[in-house]
């Protein structure tokens, strides 16, 4: 598929934090907070693209509900690096596996993303692109994961789907106007609309050709 060629080529030149930067403009960046160093965590997340009816979509998840600063969150398929993992790629693609059921093998990762640092858990995210040519079999783990949504770029291209929504944190806080991506009928926000907006960035480049 030329697109996938495409995007493939474009994740070489990232737009970088100017993407984080519009989704988080009340907070630092990664590279702005590591600054200070920062005993933090490794983790790696994939966005996994796959193609239905000449359209390409991609997987979010819904955390289950837990004792936990991410509980009941959308999210992309991934979590923190176990000692074993040589590489955060190896991470990206076991956590895929663990979560959704699709194997490493049945993906071609495209490339990587900027890092997201996320201070209230302390992790450092690598986030990566990988494609299946298949619609893609899901076997969700039930303790993980509530339900899993498969969502259009062409909705995440839409800016009729960016939005500002308001957040309660764990201590009764509201946050207001915070950027989102309201996709499949749920907000989407945080690391997950950090990195999905650079993804929408690399999209959005006049050089792709969206024709599959």
């Amino acid at each position: 598929m030329r697109i996938i060629e495409d995007i493939r080529r474009e994740l070489n030149d990232l737009p970088g934090e100017a993407a984080h930067r519009d989704m988080i403009p009340f907070r630092l960046t990664a590279s702005e907070a590591l600054k200070t160093p920062i005993d933090y965590k490794l983790s790696a997340v994939l966005v996994l693209l796959y193609r239905q009816n000449d359209e390409l979509h991609f997987i979010l998840t819904e955390r289950q509900d837990y004792d936990g600063k991410h509980s009941g969150q959308i999210s992309l398929p991934g979590g923190k690096t176990e000692p074993e993992d040589e590489t955060t790629r190896v991470t990206a693609l076991r956590e895929t596996h663990e979560e959704i059921g699709i194997a490493p093998g049945q993906i071609d990762v495209l490339g990587q993303m900027t890092q997201v640092y996320i201070p209230v858990s302390n992790f450092l995210i690598h986030p990566y692109v990988g494609f299946t040519p298949d619609i893609p079999t899901i076997a969700a783990d039930p303790r993980e994961v509530k339900s899993v949504l498969h969502c259009s770029t062409r909705d995440l291209l839409n800016d009729k789907h960016r939005t500002l929504t308001k957040i309660q944190m764990r201590n009764g806080v509201w946050m207001k106007d915070i950027p989102a991506f309201l996709l499949e009928d749920k907000i989407v926000w945080g690391a997950t609309a950090i990195i999905l907006n650079e993804l929408k960035m690399v999209l959005r480049r006049e050089s792709l050709d969206f024709r599959t």
